[in-house]
């Protein structure tokens, strides 16, 4: 810190002291900003942003927070009164409603700018006709616009960085002592200063992970967990240094992939799998069907598309159960509806695809395929869900289950797919019997309802 102006070499020196997982670009240090803009710089990279992003995770996962009304098939000026319209369901001021609330105003004017059709504004007349044919009284439009201008201040200060939303603080800490509205008041000079400050790879990175969760909470992505859950669940009280590396792997959403991964250069000794037909050919995909075979329990196409169109995970939310850790919630269209009917394909275990034997039958994240279509239904590959995969390596076991994991064939190849076997309703946990032989296997003890463990 040789050469830095006083007040900027003292600002370091608290940050040091305050928070060790603070971490300034040394470009920044190049030519040091003013203190106040240090401050913004810093803030929204250093621990308090780091634990708050957890702890936005975290709040989700709660059984009590709803977010469903943020989501919706409807488009421009209707999806951004619809939209308006939902945050008068937030109740309390907690930090996860703010930070809602300013999700929601960014979203709001990004909905309508995006309708200007090559206008420098957007149409005032658009708008009044809309919120006319949704009977909004005069009284309530002026929240609307009240709404568009905070989510237009929000566009000018996240810039490409949208998942600052997450890291902008939302209450004051220390060492920083910033709230939202240090930002809100930024001129446009100073946002293009901050904005150019912050275009690091650091943000970058952070940027991306945060922007994921936003696409999540918004319904634009679907629901997934992030790595940290599992391997570093104090993060979002951590307080000690760490590695830049690690913490910012840490803070990635887990590696989605909606269909099995085979990758056969991977394992170019791949054995042919016992009772494997004498005129199928080898090396091959192991769960791939016979061209001659019907090649769909879904429909009787030849070539379709139910893999993608009917497997990928819809309607579910992760979150936290008391006793059995994250899990899968289901959700419908409305409160109290039913998310699924008994006999419907809820989504597909998958991961990558590896030879049978390669991990133990007690590793976590790891199930064995046996293919119906060979007798004693040998099992002719593993699905490793450890590193990548989708929300369905969450389920969790019930005795008295809602779901069950099903061998089928879809769009040519097998999959293990989630079927219901039971109507589940808005709001339920979706679950599957393992049998008590896989929990022992797995070093585990039911903790069920069913089974009435206290």
């Amino acid at each position: 810190m040789i050469g830095l102006p006083p007040e900027v070499e003292n600002l370091m020196a608290k940050f040091q002291n305050y928070d060790k997982l603070c971490r300034i670009s040394p470009c920044v240090l190049a030519d040091p900003p003013v203190p106040k803009m240090l401050l913004r710089v810093a803030a929204v990279q250093g621990g308090p942003a780091i634990r708050q992003f957890c702890s936005l995770i975290f709040s989700r996962r709660s059984l009590d927070t709803e977010t469903g009304l943020l989501h919706g098939k409807d488009v421009g000026i209707e999806r951004a009164l619809r939209l308006s319209k939902s945050l008068g369901t937030l109740a309390g001021r907690s930090s996860y409603n703010s930070f809602i609330l300013r999700l929601v105003q960014y979203h709001i004017a990004k909905t309508v700018d995006d309708s200007k059709m090559g206008r420098i504004r957007a149409d005032p007349m658009q708008l009044k006709e809309t919120m006319d044919k949704f009977g909004w009284s005069q009284a309530e439009r002026p929240r609307f616009f009240y709404h568009l201008k905070q989510g237009r201040l929000w566009r000018s200060i996240c810039g490409r960085f949208v998942g600052l939303l997450s890291l902008i603080p939302l209450r004051a800490e220390e060492p920083y002592c910033l709230s939202a509205n240090d930002y809100l008041s930024l001129r446009s000079n100073e946002m293009e200063e901050f904005t150019r400050l912050i275009d690091t790879a650091f943000i970058e990175r952070i940027c991306h992970a945060s922007n994921v969760f936003q696409d999540m909470v918004m319904g634009i992505r679907c629901d997934g967990d992030f790595k940290w859950e599992k391997e570093h669940p104090e993060l979002r009280s951590w307080s000690r240094a760490l590695d830049e590396d690690n913490l910012l792997s840490l803070l990635q959403p887990m590696s989605l992939c909606e269909e099995n991964i085979y990758e056969p250069n991977h394992h170019p000794d791949w054995p042919k799998p016992a009772g494997w037909l004498a005129d199928w050919p080898w090396p091959a995909h192991p769960l791939a069907v016979p061209r001659a075979e019907r090649q769909c329990d879904l429909c009787t196409d030849k070539q379709c598309a139910c893999i993608s169109e009917r497997l990928q995970a819809k309607r579910l939310r992760i979150k936290l159960y008391a006793r059995q850790g994250l899990g899968l919630q289901a959700t419908a269209a409305q409160e109290g509806g039913t998310s699924y009917r008994k006999g419907d394909i809820i989504g597909q275990l998958c991961g990558k695809l590896v030879p049978a034997g390669t991990y133990p039958t007690n590793s976590s994240f790891v199930i064995e395929i046996a293919r119906p279509d060979i007798s004693d239904e040998t099992v002719v590959c593993q699905i490793y869900m450890g590193n990548v995969g989708n929300c369905f390596r969450l389920l969790n076991h019930s005795c008295r289950a809602s779901a069950r994991v099903r061998v089928i064939r879809v769009s040519g190849h097998w999959v293990s797919a989630i079927e219901a076997v039971k109507s589940i309703r808005h709001g339920e946990q979706i679950t599957v019997n393992f049998g008590k032989r896989f929990l022992r296997n797995q070093g585990l003890r039911c903790e069920c309802d069913a089974c009435g463990v206290a």
